[in-house]
């Protein structure tokens, strides 16, 4: 099932403005990762789970709801992190030029995928 995932995620990588790709448990765990050579996936999870924490936190504070997702806007590029069905993350990196809508309906896809084949896991 993991090299099910890495495909999904490499293919991801191939056909859209999305730079690399990884899913996290929520706890901070990496479970499979499509990002460029010298990622520390055990970091790069553990600060995802952090951020996503924080921001569910923000959500309940304020009422909004569930946490769909987050982006995060950076010099050279952005960072998105949508919830996964079972307690997943999929976190996905663009180009700063990249179209973030695109971006964010290729995640979205990509995460309903992943949230499918994380389901036939358990």
């Amino acid at each position: 099932m993991p090299s099910l995932l890495k495909e999904l995620l490499r293919d991801l990588s191939l056909n859209s403005p999305i730079l690399g790709a990884a899913v996290f448990t929520v706890e901070g765990h990496p479970v499979v990762s499509y990002f460029h050579a010298g990622t520390e996936d055990a970091a790069v999870a553990a600060m995802v789970a952090g951020i996503h924490s924080a921001a569910e936190q923000v959500m309940r504070e304020l009422r909004q709801g569930s946490l769909k997702s987050i982006i995060v806007e950076g010099e050279g590029g952005n960072t998105l992190v949508l919830a996964v069905t079972g307690g997943y993350l999929l976190t996905v990196t663009s180009p700063e030029n990249a179209k973030i809508g695109l971006v964010f309906n290729d995640a979205k896809r990509v995460a309903r995928e992943a949230g499918r084949l994380l389901q036939e896991l358990i």
